[in-house]
């Protein structure tokens, strides 16, 4: 009875854990409108690397998540992020 107490114990976590790396189309909203912001603040031009960085990796989450990926949408998503918010900044 103990080994199936533990593996229940196991697919709880796990279930559970896996639970935190959903990445959901609003999350890629959210990320499209900083994007959007960072253009606005002429990031294209102020901060090129940056910018392109961020649309890049934008897309790339956006194709994970259309493959359910999770996983990896979530990883180049909140890469896409960073970039943006960084592309922001130095456009100020």
């Amino acid at each position: 009875m103990k080994p199936f107490m533990e593996t229940v114990s196991l697919i709880v976590v796990g279930l559970f854990i896996s639970g935190c790396a959903v990445y959901t189309p609003k999350d890629i909203q959210s990320v499209e409108q900083l994007v959007s912001e960072a253009a606005s603040a002429g990031a294209e031009k102020k901060a090129a690397y940056e910018y392109y960085s961020a649309v890049e990796h934008l897309n790339v989450a956006k194709d994970e998540l259309s493959e359910a990926d999770d996983k990896n949408a979530k990883v180049f998503g909140e890469k896409a992020q960073a970039m943006a918010e960084k592309a922001i900044q130095k456009s100020k």
